[in-house]
């Protein structure tokens, strides 16, 4: 009988625990419009970018994430990957060792990385939808 009331109690614990923790789940952070959403660009960046002085290539590898406001951003933004990530390694691969190695040189990257993709969207979807573009790693190899 002890064993019925704690199973009892249990399930009663959980009916007011679970409803709680699904409700948590949906404060996610607003955004002008909607919902913030995060798009990872997977798999990885990596891109030859010139060479050394002793005649190696040189590499960078980036991992890039993109934030939307709305699910409708989302889906653009995953539909059109191929051509986002096009302009991303076209982009990467023209840089030189002087603005890879400093911050304020990879936040160019950045601001000229939001404004690529975001004429892409533009030009196929009839609006930007990226409202930023984040490095979550970057490594270059010389």
């Amino acid at each position: 009988m002890k064993i019925f009331y704690a199973l009892t109690g249990f399930a009663m614990l959980t009916a007011f625990i679970i409803p709680a923790q699904a409700e948590e789940a949906e404060d996610v952070p607003e955004a002008i419009g909607g919902v913030v959403r995060y798009v990872e660009l997977k798999p990885s960046f990596v891109t030859n970018f010139g060479v050394s002085d002793s005649g190696r290539l040189r590499y960078i590898k980036a991992d890039v994430t993109v934030r939307v406001s709305n699910k409708d951003a989302e889906y653009a933004t995953r539909y059109h990957l191929p051509a986002l990530r096009n302009s991303l390694v076209m982009l990467l691969s023209r840089q030189d060792e002087s603005t890879v190695s400093s911050s304020s040189g990879r936040e160019t990257i950045k601001v000229e990385a939001l404004q690529e993709l975001r004429e892409i969207l533009e030009r196929e979807e009839g609006e930007g939808h990226i409202d930023d573009v984040m490095f979550t790693n970057f490594v270059v190899q010389r």
